[in-house]
């Protein structure tokens, strides 16, 4: 079963930008090999459950040695014998929307 996370991961109570410590969660995602697509409040991954959930873990450990508090919120959507969905997701929908 195919699955697409959302996922979105952050100290809280850091001063300035959050994208260093983006930064290093996106290094996380990107080493396990999943596909996975940058957006401008989350990141999605792609693969099943249990990849999915090894790789959120393992973004979740990158931050906690280091901060007192971490934000972390995810969205699943789980389909059966889809394929290449973080790609098919958005091309789907910008077919269906006029030029």
């Amino acid at each position: 079963m195919s699955v697409i996370v959302q996922l979105s991961l952050f100290p809280l109570h850091v001063q300035g930008s959050l994208a260093p410590h983006v930064a290093r969660i996106v290094e996380v995602i990107r080493a396990s090999g999943l596909p996975c697509q940058l957006g401008p409040m989350g990141t999605a991954i792609e693969g099943d459950w249990n990849e999915v959930m090894t790789v959120i873990d393992a973004c979740y450990r990158e931050l906690e040695p280091d901060f007192d508090r971490l934000y972390l919120s995810f969205t699943a959507d789980s389909r059966r014998g889809r394929k290449n969905g973080l790609t098919s997701k958005v091309s789907s929908v910008l077919t269906r929307i006029e030029p």
